[in-house]
């Protein structure tokens, strides 16, 4: 009977841990937490393509601007086979696209906290603007935003210049969020990467066939775009793990 209690009352601790850290402050994230919200949460998928042997390094860490730091990072001119030789690990030849929903206050959050910590010193003024910015109401659309990230920035080159000059009638028939039953949201608008290091946004309204699209009932929900012959997005997203202070936020 004592152990059935136990494990009970650590269900309980562990469910209450969660919620916790579903509905923390934004301005109490870690650098960790709010990359993880960023690249690998409810909200934030990371689709990698390409080699991946070398190991990723706390300089592979996205700031808020969706920059990698890469003060220790070198291109050097041995082949892959001299490396194997003698004995360093094979140049990291992959891309990694971090797709997230913009429109979900977890990730507005996310960003604003990586930049706050960028700062040498508190900034107030900057924590206001940027308060408004997490509490932004996002009611009729639905915004996802895409970055192209890699250790050789000749990698991603071609994807970020695919992604400042491509037109939202290119991409029309291409982009689409998809629920479980194969209902579509078609794009809306299409923004590319500006000043503010969100990476390129992809927009969609809210509603279909004057419903919301997804509700705390959906299963999972799909980003596709396909950018160009070679550039294809598929990233899936569980709707039951986008609940956050109490509501569906995505």
């Amino acid at each position: 009977m004592r152990r059935v209690v136990c494990c009970s009352l650590l269900l309980v601790v562990c469910a209450c841990s969660a919620f916790a850290q579903k509905t923390k402050s934004w301005t109490e994230l870690s650098e960790k937490e709010a990359a993880k919200i960023l690249n690998d949460s409810a909200w934030g998928q990371t689709q990698v393509e390409g080699r991946t042997e070398a190991a990723p390094t706390a300089d592979s860490a996205i700031t808020a601007a969706g920059v990698q730091r890469r003060d220790s990072q070198r291109v050097l001119s041995e082949t892959d086979a001299d490396r194997v030789q003698s004995g360093q690990p094979k140049a990291d030849k992959s891309i990694r696209y971090r797709a997230r929903f913009l429109s979900a206050k977890p990730v507005r959050g996310a960003f604003a906290r990586l930049l706050i910590l960028k700062r040498p010193e508190p900034d107030e003024n900057l924590s206001n603007q940027l308060q408004g910015f997490v509490d932004r109401d996002f009611a009729d659309y639905v915004v996802i935003t895409v970055t192209a990230e890699a250790a050789d920035d000749k990698l991603v080159t071609p994807t970020i210049q695919l992604l400042t000059t491509v037109t939202v009638e290119a991409l029309k028939d291409k982009v689409y969020l998809e629920r479980k039953d194969g209902k579509r949201l078609v794009l809306a608008d299409y923004r590319p990467p500006g000043p503010d290091g969100m990476g390129a946004k992809f927009v969609f309204m809210r509603k279909l066939e004057g419903q919301p699209f997804l509700t705390a009932e959906s299963d999972n929900v799909r980003f596709f775009a396909q950018l160009d012959e070679k550039t294809k997005l598929n990233v899936k997203y569980k709707v039951s793990d986008m609940m956050y202070d109490g509501k569906l936020e995505y």
